[in-house]
């Protein structure tokens, strides 16, 4: 997990059995004898506003993981379903939240090293299909919609410029310019097994790395999306500071929401 990335969740159940199946101890509902299945009850369904799981790949630290996105304007609890009709998610807001209820939600599993869980363990765990959401609004209707799960995940991008430290101890040694820099990187071509692959766009984070609020929320961040026939990006200097290490990251993002990391530091002159 990244440090641009904020997740708020209460109550996050991860399921690893179908939807009959008991509920687990460590379940907050147990206590109350409900379970969180998300069995639509007869009555109106609206489409659920946004709907998203897509695979994260960081090709510097060489691990994996999955995101999810689920947002409206407020329900009660959600449930998400693989192909297989085999409960993945639940998510039930508690006590004071209850009533209130969320948004939205986003997420990003545990991302594990390819040596502990490798492409293969991801495409065995989680087929490619529909996975289907089900959820009670805050005003009683119910949610109901798809979010598409696909294996095409992209190569990572080669960045050209500046040519990256791979540890923040040694940003020292990739010194760039604070007036003029200039993010480059090459056309990302192939998935990474091979396949052809259609790239809706890029993504360019440059984070600073030493900042003194301790929540990180006015951490200085630089992130920009561009189109995928672009191949780099000015960085304007009122964004950088003299003398001071950043983080570069460059996405490749898949058509299908699937993308790549390519990471590492430098440090302004």
């Amino acid at each position: 997990m990244n440090q641009r990335t904020t997740v708020f969740m209460l109550v996050l159940l991860l399921v690893s059995s179908g939807c009959g199946a008991p509920a687990s101890t460590a379940d907050p509902t147990q206590a109350s004898g409900e379970q969180v299945t998300c069995m639509p009850a007869p009555g109106e369904t609206v489409e659920i506003a946004d709907a998203k799981l897509i695979i994260e790949y960081n090709f510097t630290a060489r691990d994996i993981g999955v995101h999810g996105l689920f947002d409206d304007h407020g329900w009660s609890e959600l449930c998400v379903y693989d192909p297989n009709g085999v409960q993945v998610l639940a998510v039930k807001p508690q006590s004071q939240l209850k009533d209130l209820t969320m948004a939205g939600i986003f997420f990003e599993s545990r991302e594990p090293p390819e040596a502990e869980f490798s492409f293969d363990d991801l495409k065995a765990r989680f087929p490619e299909g529909q996975y289907e959401v089900r959820g009670r609004n805050w005003d009683g209707t119910w949610l109901r919609g798809f979010a598409t799960f696909m294996h095409d995940v992209p190569l990572a991008p080669t960045v050209i410029f500046p040519a990256l430290a791979a540890e923040e101890e040694n940003a020292g040694d990739v010194v760039v310019p604070l007036d003029g820099l200039v993010i480059e990187w090459a056309d990302v071509t192939a998935t990474v097994d091979g396949g052809s692959v259609t790239i809706a766009g890029y993504e360019i984070i440059i984070t600073k790395v030493e900042h003194d609020d301790p929540h990180g929320f006015s951490q200085p961040i630089y992130d920009v999306h561009v189109p995928p026939d672009r191949n780099s990006l000015s960085v304007p200097i009122e964004f950088l500071e003299p003398r001071t290490v950043y983080e570069l990251e460059v996405l490749a993002l898949e058509e299908s929401g699937n993308q790549t990391i390519t990471s590492g530091f430098f440090k302004t002159e």
